[in-house]
């Protein structure tokens, strides 16, 4: 696949975080987009594992991947895409490619990832990948694990 797309599906690539992406990232995170996407690349550099930047008919339209999850037993999987987007399948296209890319080249079978009480979306997404929930974050976010 390369390094440049090293993430693809048969709508979506995903490429390793970088600067063109703040104005993605600003719209997606607000006021600490441009602190996640440092992160993001940062975490990218060291590790070779951030959430990608993900682009749709040649449109950056979401950010999606892992983190290490140090705290906890497995990666962290996230994805948010822009709205004009959603309800197009692409959440669920991704993330069923992303477990399957996770499995085979990181070599991973444990996956968790948050979701918040209002985004029902989301859950369901994760749900349907096989995901369930497990408990409530003191923040309100609702924590879902996969084996």
């Amino acid at each position: 696949m390369g390094d440049r797309y090293p993430f693809q599906t048969i709508r979506l690539s995903g490429r390793p975080p970088g600067p063109l992406a703040v104005g993605l990232y600003d719209s997606l995170f607000g006021d600490r987009g441009k602190s996640d996407l440092e992160r993001d690349m940062q975490d990218w550099r060291r590790h070779r594992i951030a959430p990608w930047t993900l682009a749709h008919a040649g449109h950056d339209i979401g950010v999606g991947g892992f983190r290490i999850g140090f705290g906890d037993d497995g990666l962290e999987v996230l994805f948010h895409f822009v709205p004009e987007v959603w309800g197009q399948g692409l959440a669920s296209e991704f993330l069923i490619s992303a477990l399957d890319h996770a499995r085979g080249q990181l070599l991973e079978e444990r996956f968790f990832g948050y979701v918040t009480e209002t985004s029902e979306r989301s859950r369901r997404v994760m749900e349907k990948a096989g995901f369930k929930a497990d408990g409530t974050q003191p923040d309100g976010r609702l924590l879902m694990r996969l084996g």
